[in-house]
């Protein structure tokens, strides 16, 4: 999966399938899914449905810290050394050898929504406890060592901003979080890299100069080996 796309989908699927509780008057509680936005949902699309979390990128930058020169073998990316038994090796995606890797910080700005306390409660103590931990946090952004790897994610500021909405008390949380991730320059070289050039010369005019004054037309293939 490419840069971006594979932080994306791994930090909805750490925030998903979290369940708050209704109380009702007889002590028993009934279950309530939360939903996962990327960005704030249309209104029609979270009327009756709070609690939810929305996802939004505030920054990419890169990291000094971190930087590396000459093809190297980042710790943190998946060893083909320790895929199972059962996994094919794959050069593509296995391959761990990468050539001066561009490490970045990815922040993101995750945020609460919840109409009744009880569920802004449970939400900041199911991110902070199971999801999102203060310390030694980290992100899978693949199913298993084949096919993924795990980043460090640090949670960066946790911020109150419960405001009123159309008369009605909103409790809303923001968690600021970053993730360390890297762009490898092949990527850049396999999505621009040419693997034709075709060049034909008309009858008349040609199409490369030859001296001074000789017009030659030409017609030739070459491919990338």
């Amino acid at each position: 999966m490419t840069f971006l796309l594979a932080e994306d989908e791994a930090i909805r699927n750490l925030l998903k399938d979290l369940v708050v509780t209704d109380q009702k008057a007889t002590g028993e509680g009934t279950p309530r899914k939360v939903g996962v936005w990327f960005g704030q949902p249309d209104q029609e699309l979270t009327a009756q449905k709070y609690p939810y979390i929305t996802i939004d990128m505030i920054d990419l930058a890169e990291d000094f810290a971190r930087s590396m020169r000459g093809r190297v073998k980042p710790a943190y990316i998946s060893d083909p050394a320790t895929i199972d038994g059962t996994t094919a090796f794959n050069p593509t995606t296995q391959n761990w050898d990468i050539n001066f890797p561009i490490p970045v910080n990815i922040d993101y700005q995750i945020t609460t929504y919840a109409r009744q306390p009880r569920h802004d409660r449970e939400l900041l103590a199911q991110l902070l406890y199971t999801r999102l931990p203060l310390r030694f946090g980290t992100l899978d952004t693949g199913t298993n060592t084949a096919s993924g790897t795990t980043r460090r994610l640090d949670v960066l500021d946790v911020s109150k901003r419960d405001v009123t909405e159309q008369g009605k008390r909103l409790f809303v949380n923001a968690f600021t979080v970053r993730i360390s991730s890297e762009i490898a320059p092949e990527t850049y070289n396999k999505m621009y890299k040419a693997l034709q050039l075709n060049v034909t010369g008309p009858t008349n005019s040609g199409s490369q100069v030859i001296g001074r004054g000789t017009w030659t037309p030409i017609s030739y293939t070459t491919s990338a080996p």
